[in-house]
């Protein structure tokens, strides 16, 4: 039991370090420049998917609901509003 429990530690550690590690070019925008490395693939998919609610939520927090960072901590559309020119500091994402 305790050889399987620590394969899989292993594989779970493996994962996150290479969904740290590999780019998508996505991520190669200027917006993203700070979590690079420091945020999991899984995270900077769903801030993509947030993003993508920003033209609709915009700064109107009723709209926007702040799901994602009640939920997941991360930087809700109301929040991502604010780095549409410039580049989402690591500050924003709550390390649970």
């Amino acid at each position: 039991m305790n050889n399987m429990m620590t394969l899989q530690h292993t594989q779970i550690k493996a994962s996150f370090e290479t969904s740290t590690h590999v780019v998508g070019h996505v991520f190669k925008v200027t917006l993203y420049k700070n979590l690079l490395g420091m945020v999991s693939g899984y995270a900077l998919n769903e801030i993509i998917v947030e993003y993508e609610c920003v033209p609709y939520a915009g700064k109107n927090p009723s709209r926007c609901g702040c799901v994602m960072r009640s939920t997941h901590g991360l930087p809700c559309a109301c929040e991502l509003f604010k780095y549409v020119v410039s580049s989402i500091p690591l500050e924003t994402i709550h390390i649970f």
